[in-house]
């Protein structure tokens, strides 16, 4: 009996009203008494008003849960982004480096090739015209094309003075 009665704590009946009547539970909004139906479950609200506040309330509830659920991914989703750009970047940094170094490879490679055609030019100049194709001065000359621009080498020739066949 009893417990029967803590469900209407903070009503103004007295317990032996709320005995006698069909009252069961009280208002899940105001707290009023809500009468058991003779037939059917007992209703959980006093009247329509108490039913659409509480629903609105829900709907409040479950719209403030959905907005902070759908900032946290836009959280998380920023942070990846943060993320994949600073790999990207690094990665971008790292390429950019190793094209540089390429390039000074390329242009170490490229002085050394023209120093040795040089040196062949001014000491034994009779190697140059007598090149044949897959031969060393052949080779040389490809490779100084290669890591400069076409025709590289020869211009190289003929700047230094050099008058006789170029070997292709």
């Amino acid at each position: 009996m009893k417990n029967d009665m803590q469900g209407f704590a903070g009503t103004r009946m007295r317990a032996s009203v709320i005995k006698r009547s069909r009252l069961k539970g009280v208002c899940r909004v105001c707290g009023k008494p809500v009468k058991k139906p003779r037939r059917g479950p007992t209703a959980r609200f006093c009247g329509s008003a108490c039913r659409q506040a509480y629903a609105l309330g829900e709907q409040a509830a479950a719209d403030s849960k959905k907005r902070l659920l759908a900032e946290q991914a836009a959280d998380r989703l920023t942070r990846s982004a943060e993320d994949y750009r600073t790999r990207a970047d690094t990665k971008r940094k790292r390429i950019l480096r190793a094209q540089e170094e390429t390039r000074q490879s390329k242009r170490s490679s490229r002085l050394a090739c023209m120093l040795q055609l040089k040196t062949i030019l001014e000491y034994k100049p009779e190697l140059i015209e007598q090149a044949a194709t897959g031969e060393y001065v052949v080779d040389l000359m490809n490779a100084i094309d290669r890591y400069g621009m076409q025709g590289d080498a020869e211009r190289m020739l003929r700047h230094l003075g050099y008058t006789g066949p170029i070997p292709q």
